[in-house]
């Protein structure tokens, strides 16, 4: 009956244990394939000040060579986690240039007191290396003047250095990405 009773804890404290192990959502990654572009987005944990260990590996063919370039993203495990809907396809929008120079990468960063949006400008420099810049699309209030209720815009289209984007309600903004603000790195939310 010791034995037995034995066999029993031990049972009950392997489970327990290999329930503090990450869940399989602890290696989230997801892959696109848009033209001559991979996107890999790679899910982390949020580090300090307020910097994600997630990132984004961008590669594009160009004749017998890939190019790569790797961007941070704002996602992280811990937001996919608070979601019901925690596929990152779900959270992550690839709009590609017609040209197929280029792509935009559009993150919705779910969070409960401050969700927010990222832009992820990818495009090929004059020597046909890829470059990344963060763009800071305007969000847009929708509630009552002096509240807390705001949209970001969905991009509907790249053309070139041509960006088109809306908002629910409006009219499409068509703007020149050298007239969108840049920014360093992508927005955290909160």
């Amino acid at each position: 009956m010791r034995i037995a009773a034995f066999i029993l804890l031990a049972f009950t404290l392997i489970g327990c244990a290999n329930s503090n192990r990450p869940s399989a959502s602890n290696a989230t990654t997801s892959d696109w394939k848009i033209g001559d572009f991979g996107v890999r987005f790679q899910a982390g944990q949020r580090g300090e000040e307020g910097r994600s260990y997630s990132y984004y590996r961008i590669t594009m063919a160009t004749g017998q060579q890939e190019r790569e370039l790797i961007m941070e993203s704002a996602h992280t495990h811990g937001g996919f986690g608070s979601v019901t809907n925690g596929d990152p396809k779900n959270w992550i929008r690839i709009v590609q240039d017609t040209s197929g120079r280029a792509l935009l990468i559009e993150e919705e960063i779910p969070n409960d007191c401050g969700p927010c949006s990222n832009y992820l400008w990818v495009h090929l420099d004059t020597n046909g290396f890829i470059e990344g810049t963060y763009l800071r699309l305007p969000s847009k209030v929708t509630g009552p003047p002096g509240g807390i209720d705001y949209e970001y815009p969905k991009v509907r289209s790249l053309d070139g250095t041509i960006l088109r984007y809306d908002y629910t309600v409006g009219a499409t903004v068509t703007k020149r990405i050298d007239q969108i603000e840049m920014a360093d790195r992508p927005m955290p939310p909160g």
